[in-house]
């Protein structure tokens, strides 16, 4: 994957060990489907970062682990 807009929450499944796999089969898309979200390519809903978050990272807040990167190709 090349451009990764939400490197906070790339970062923390990469230093947690999660599979991406996962993450995609809990909210039920693709992993392709998950790597146009974290490219920016495709929108979030509401509800897959609530099932993320609660999930996989409940130590983090919404606004931490989707914050957009600044530099957008």
């Amino acid at each position: 994957m090349e451009n990764v807009v939400y490197s906070t929450l790339m970062e923390e499944i990469k230093k947690r060990g999660i599979k991406k796999t996962a993450i995609a089969k809990a909210i039920g898309i693709s992993s392709s489907g998950l790597d146009f979200k974290l490219s920016g390519e495709s929108a979030w809903r509401f509800n897959e970062a609530i099932i993320i978050r609660d999930r996989f990272f409940p130590d983090m807040g919404l606004e931490e682990l989707f914050k957009e990167n600044d530099v957008k190709q």
